[in-house]
């Protein structure tokens, strides 16, 4: 029986489903030829098949919903301090120093890091996880700033209030100014933590999403 009948019935060998006369023919033949001698011993040593686990899908779904869920509890606080910032500010009456100091401190470095949260839609397109965190951050800090110079010329109160700061005597000046200086603090604060927090969490995103 030639080779080619032979290596057509090894599989059938190995598995046990030829007949006894295929298999002592098969048994024949491989004594006295070395090439399907061979072929039956690579057919019959173990395959170097390692199985394919589900675990990296499972967890790549798991991270992707976390990142999910963090840009959204981002999304809602951010929005809920501009609905206080907004609601504080209406509440102020426009001839009163204070006006326009909750929009400028509370409502505009709040809005800077909700519109900077846009910008995780696109972590994929930043070549890794650091330069797309230094984004994040800058750009919340710019919107910020915009957000600032924008309060400042629509809230003309400000310069008001400074052009009549001569005619006040010392002990009218000074609370007011330290009010001014205390809500302008809570501004700054806040954009300085909402540019640190843009950036620690903006990685923190890339990384559930498995940038590099």
């Amino acid at each position: 029986m030639n080779c080619e009948i032979i290596k057509d019935l090894i599989p059938l060998y190995i598995d046990g489903c030829c007949s006894e006369e295929s298999s002592e023919a098969v048994k024949n033949h491989v004594e006295n030829c070395c090439e399907c001698s061979k072929l039956i011993e690579e057919m019959k040593a173990p395959a170097d098949i390692v199985a394919v686990s589900e675990a990296p899908k499972t967890f790549s779904k798991i991270n992707d919903w976390k990142a999910s869920v963090l840009q959204s509890v981002l999304f809602f606080i951010s929005f809920g301090l501009i609905a206080i910032g907004v609601a504080c500010e209406s509440a102020t009456a426009y001839d009163n120093p204070s006006n326009g100091l909750y929009a400028a401190n509370l409502a505009v470095p709040a809005t800077g890091f909700l519109i900077s949260l846009t910008n995780w839609y696109f972590v994929r397109i930043y070549k890794n996880r650091k330069v797309f965190s230094n984004c994040s951050a800058i750009i919340t800090f710019g919107i910020t700033i915009c957000g600032f110079v924008w309060s400042f010329f629509h809230y003309t109160n400000y310069v008001e209030l400074f052009e009549e700061f001569s005619g006040y005597n010392s002990a009218d000046v000074l609370p007011v100014f330290l009010c001014i200086c205390f809500l302008g603090g809570i501004g700054i604060l806040l954009t300085f933590i909402f540019c640190v927090l843009s950036k620690i969490l903006s990685n923190k995103y890339a990384e559930m999403l498995g940038k590099d």
